[in-house]
Order: C-alpha cells, then structure tokens, then sequence
C-alpha cells in the first residue's frame, strides 16, 4: 500500500494520504486513530488477528473497520439521500435509471502493511 504522510496546512494537521483505492483506510486512521490509546488498540488488533486469528470490529463515525487474520477492511459509510433526487434529474426523469447506493467506499489492505503505517503514524505524531 502507497501512502504519504504529511501536513496539511489548511486542517493544521498531519494526515495520511492514499491512492483512491485506500482513501477509507487513509482517513479513518488520519480522523480516528490520533491518540496513544487508538494507536495501541489498533496494533493489538493486528497482532491478535496475526497470533490469535481473532477479529476485531472499530465502528467510529461514519467508519466501520474490521481486523482479522486477511488484513483490515475499512468501510466509510456516505449519505446520499440528500443528493438522490439531484442525481437523478441530472440523468433523466426515468427514476429506475440511476438507484443511489448506502455501500459507501470500501478499502483493505494486508496485516503487514496496516502496521507499518500505524507504526509510521505514531512515530510522526509522537
């Protein structure tokens, strides 16, 4: 897994950047895991899932991750219910064209790589 982190001047913050195919896992570990306590919960999880084969479930915000023994599968739950009805008129009024979906965007990675950018994370931050 690609990833950079770095600060963003505008948010007065570090965050983790990530190719599209990332994006869930950069931003809830940018947005979530910033205290020693997070980031400690976090490597346990790895570990466990590493040693133990045992998941672990995270739900923060709009966020649903999930640790096991494959890597981590971050979920980021979206809204569209606000913005449905503009979505379809931009497409036509024929409402069975364009269905909007409650999925959210979803990004996994391996164990390894889930605990190298933890660790880099923390090293960053403290």
């Amino acid at each position: 897994m690609d990833y950079e982190i770095a600060f963003d001047q505008e948010e007065n913050q570090y965050r983790v950047y990530t190719g599209y195919e990332f994006s869930a896992i950069g931003e809830w570990v940018t947005e979530y895991v910033r205290d020693l306590e997070s980031i400690q919960r976090v490597l346990m999880a790895a570990r466990l899932a590493e040693n133990e084969k045992e998941s672990t479930v995270f739900k923060n915000g709009p966020f649903e991750a999930v640790v096991s023994e494959e890597g981590i599968l971050v979920s980021r739950q979206i809204d569209l219910d606000s913005a449905e009805e503009e979505i379809k008129a931009m497409f036509d009024t024929q409402e069975s064209f364009y269905q909007a979906s409650t999925d959210g965007i979803q990004a996994e990675c391996g164990l390894e790589d889930l605990i190298a950018l933890v660790e880099n994370w923390h090293g960053v931050l403290y």
